[in-house]
């Protein structure tokens, strides 16, 4: 089912700031220019632009519109990271950067040999990442690939950045195109681990995202596990109830 309109807006300028096309202080579109790139009526647009505003992505001022909030505390999604690099050729924005601290095959746990559909214990690849904003750790991810991708695309072995980024670098490799994915949100407390990668005092709250990504034909491509800092990451959803 498509989003509606209003989301779909939302979700685009959305991209755009996390991506970094749009930098903190830039101006929106104004709404007229929304209106007519969309041809939607102007209230679907303040609908839009009130989403990204409740997430703390914009604000607006008197006379001038809207424009990108001076700090966004969303951190990007493996999809966006990937919609990055597709549109530029590289998977991180100016400041930011990750660093690889372990690229290896090991035995898949549950969760998963259930996400790239292979049975339990399989060897798989796995790519562990701490990125980075300047000197600040903002986020911990684990990659996870099978065997027979990590045959195809060597370079995840590699404990060095795969500057277009993994998806995309698979992609390349493999020749099998994502063509959906699947988010699932949660928060929970930072393991001790977490806590000394993002440099934060426990106990501490940490959203985690599991990201899985399939090809044309349905088959898992990817299973990504992001963790942030409470305070990088936001969601709002609309939604009809009842009726």
């Amino acid at each position: 089912m498509a989003l509606p309109k209003y989301d779909q807006i939302a979700t685009d300028v959305r991209g755009r700031i996390v991506r970094g096309e749009l930098e903190p202080g830039a101006a929106l579109p104004s709404e007229r220019e929304l209106v007519e790139r969309w041809g939607v009526a102007r209230a679907t647009v303040v609908r839009a632009l009130e989403l990204l505003r409740q997430e703390g992505l914009i604000s607006t001022r008197q006379g001038t519109g809207s424009v990108v909030a001076e700090r966004t505390p969303l951190a990007r999604t493996a999809g966006e990271r990937y919609a990055t690099a597709l549109a530029t050729g590289h998977v991180y924005t100016a400041g930011e950067y990750a660093e690889i601290v372990g690229a290896e095959f090991v035995l898949a746990p549950e969760d998963v040999a259930a996400g790239l559909g292979v049975t339990v214990n399989s060897e798989v690849v796995r790519r562990h990442r701490v990125t980075f904003e300047g000197e600040l750790p903002v986020a911990t991810s684990y990659s996870w690939f099978t065997s027979e991708v990590g045959a195809a695309a060597p370079r995840l072995l590699a404990r060095e950045r795969v500057r277009e980024g993994t998806t995309r670098y698979v992609e390349m490799q493999t020749g099998r195109r994502p063509h959906t994915a699947r988010d699932r949100w949660t928060a929970r407390l930072a393991t001790a681990e977490e806590l000394e990668l993002l440099r934060l005092e426990g106990p501490a709250a940490v959203g985690e995202v599991q990201h899985t990504v399939y090809d044309e034909a349905g088959q898992p491509l990817a299973f990504e596990v992001g963790v942030t800092p409470s305070g990088r990451w936001a969601r709002t959803e609309e939604y009809a109830m009842g009726g």
